[in-house]
């Protein structure tokens, strides 16, 4: 792990992507950055079908985080959940990742990254955890 990113950052940004998916599910497509950490970019996929109401596990879902000194990670979903707003577009986020891909001393193939993200029409924020 890498002594200049944190095991836990604070994460903000935009959501690039929306999108009601033609097999019923949803999916957005989050990128922002680590406040704290300059030169630390996050980019995260997540996906979970629709016309659930309360709790709805996610069907997929991939991170990306690249530190500018260190290298890049790559993690799939491991497990997940959200909590949707049908009326607001805001969705609570609970999710774990399994790194599956390194470059660099950032993390090691088989690490952890867990996060809870609070996910808005247009922002979304949070907290991404990378662990051993």
């Amino acid at each position: 792990m890498s002594e200049t990113v944190p095991r836990r950052l604070r994460v903000e940004g935009e959501v690039s992507e929306r999108e009601e998916l033609l097999d019923g599910r949803f999916q957005v497509v989050l990128d922002g950055e680590a406040a704290g950490a300059p030169g630390v970019e996050v980019s995260c996929t997540l996906v979970w079908l629709l016309g659930r109401e309360g709790e709805v596990e996610l069907s997929e879902g991939y991170v990306t985080v690249v530190d500018a000194e260190t290298g890049e990670l790559n993690a799939s979903l491991d497990s997940g959940s959200v909590l949707a707003g049908d009326e607001t577009g805001a969705a609570q986020v609970r999710a774990s990742f399994a790194v599956d891909a390194v470059d660099g001393a950032l993390a090691a193939a088989g690490d952890r990254v867990s996060c809870d993200l609070e996910v808005g029409v247009e922002e979304w924020a949070g907290e991404l955890r990378l662990g051993g």
